[in-house]
């Protein structure tokens, strides 16, 4: 394809959709909606009642606040996206309306976590009311809105259903609505509802535990059995069964002297059949909201590394859950500067973990220090450990600093606590530098050694030296032995230089 003909099918053909749903013999083209392709909202005809029902079981209740208290765990802070002053004065402005309330009685965590439902029932919407404060205009109100409220047409744009148009909802007013999706796709813009995937599992649990609760009352208690001599009259035989009606609430009964009161217990072994139902469904539940079971029902045992696994998998979900959060409100800073500072770079919503940070940013700074001059107020603010003030008590360092390089091209050794005066001659100060580097780890051998030799002249046996040598090493300080290497390896590199010259 030449020029001329890449011109022509850019100005038509490229440009346009070609298999969209008009095309689509699948699609019924009189519908001016989409209806919600849920499988299990379908064939139930019923709306999204369905998933506040599994979402109220115990078991679901419980995965749904382990899944909330990770996705709260986390810090939360906006970072600018750009270095201009436009781009600040957004970030600035965004981190106000942050510091502030989405509305009069919630606070932002309640609209994270409903921004996080969206993976349980496939999508949320917030509709945003905004107020003008001084020349800016912000966000005055956040407010969640139940998804029953809203429809996809064909081109899977979101409309509001209202009282005068129930079926196909009325179009959306641009910067008024953040919705929040779960796995979108074109055939499905609702998104993939995780309550969906609970729905017989939920079912059959709850079948399962009707049945369960009639088996524990019909032979959870044991039958009482009266026995009765023949020819005893129909009064006498239902006085003994109201005797034995009493004795089951009670425990106490009133028979005849002729009669005879036999008590037969069911036995089993094993779970019954109606229990393992109801673990069964648990488990799939479990599975379905955190894609894991060993964090919330153990059977039986299991090895470190399989918890362990089932852990990173639980993270990584919670991670996908955050970066919907993220995105959403990623768009609401995306409105707020766009209304505010034309062209400006928003600025992005960022979770985090407190330690992690802290411990990230100890391996940056450390292998930083090798080719930077890191300010000591940079790294104390990166750790948010403060400064200590004058004359302020301090915790002891665990381990001493990394002895410094020795400088050639400095008439000094930083190891050797003075500086010298050396000949002009480069070869005299290789051997001079040489000769005194090694004079220093000889020094720092004879004072390493000391207790190698007290060792020796206090033990008995070999044996007993061998025991004992353990408990010399871990008593040196970290500091010679740091120096010994570096001396060590800086006498070699000399003394081959030395003689080369």
């Amino acid at each position: 394809m030449n020029s001329s003909e890449l011109k022509k099918a850019t100005q038509s053909e490229l440009k346009n959709e070609i298999a969209s749903r008009s095309t689509d013999p699948n699609f019924y083209a009189a519908l001016t909606f989409l209806p919600n392709p849920d499988e299990v909202l379908r064939k139930m005809n019923r709306s999204q009642e369905v998933y506040d029902a599994i979402m109220l079981d115990s078991h679901v209740i419980g995965d749904l606040r382990s899944v909330r208290s990770g996705l709260l765990n986390f810090e939360r802070r906006v970072n600018p996206g750009g270095e201009s002053s436009a781009d600040l004065a957004a970030f600035d402005l965004c981190s106000k309306v942050m510091a502030g309330r989405p509305d009069i009685n919630m606070q932002w965590d309640d609209v994270v976590w409903n921004m996080a439902q969206a993976a349980f029932r496939g999508y949320r919407v917030h509709e945003v009311i905004w107020k003008r404060d001084g020349v800016h205009l912000v966000p005055d109100r956040v407010i969640d809105k139940p998804n029953r409220r809203f429809v996809f047409n064909n081109d899977n744009q979101l409309r509001l259903i209202t009282r005068n148009n129930l079926i196909e909802g009325e179009a959306l007013m641009d910067y008024k609505f953040l919705l929040s999706r779960h796995m979108p796709s074109f055939e499905n813009p609702y998104g993939v509802a995780l309550f969906s995937a609970c729905f017989w599992p939920y079912t059959f649990k709850h079948n399962g535990m009707k049945y369960f609760v009639k088996f524990c009352e019909k032979y959870g208690i044991p039958w009482a059995i009266g026995k009765y001599p023949e020819g005893t009259t129909i009064d006498s035989q239902n006085a003994l069964a109201d005797s034995l009606a009493e004795m089951v609430e009670d425990g106490v009964a009133a028979i005849p002297d002729n009669g005879s009161v036999e008590l037969l217990a069911h036995k089993s072994s094993g779970n019954l059949p109606q229990e393992r139902l109801v673990d069964l469904c648990n488990r799939e539940l479990s599975k379905a909201i955190t894609s894991q079971t060993l964090a919330t029902e153990i059977q039986g045992g299991g090895s470190r590394a399989a918890s362990e696994t089932h852990r990173e998998r639980e993270q990584g979900v919670n991670a996908s859950d955050r970066s919907i959060v993220c995105d959403t409100f990623n768009q609401l800073f995306a409105w707020i500067t766009e209304l505010n500072f034309k062209g400006a770079m928003p600025p992005t919503l960022e979770f985090f973990e407190e330690a992690e940070a802290r411990k990230v940013w100890v391996d940056v700074l450390k292998e930083s220090r090798e080719f930077l001059d890191i300010p000591t107020a940079f790294a104390h603010d990166r750790l948010q450990i403060p400064q200590p003030k004058d004359g302020e008590n301090v915790l002891p360092r665990t381990s001493a600093s990394s002895p410094k390089p020795t400088d050639f091209n400095n008439n000094s050794c930083p190891n050797c606590g003075a500086e010298h005066e050396f000949a002009n001659d480069p070869s005299d100060n290789i051997t001079a530098l040489t000769e005194q580097a090694a004079q220093q780890s000889d020094d720092l051998i004879n004072d390493l050694a000391e207790p190698i030799v007290a060792l020796l002249n206090e033990s008995n046996s070999l044996v007993e030296f061998r025991e004992k040598l353990d408990f010399v090493y871990p008593d040196m300080a970290d500091e010679k032995i740091g120096e010994l290497v570096t001396l060590a390896m800086m006498t070699g590199y000399l003394d081959g230089i030395d003689s080369a010259t």
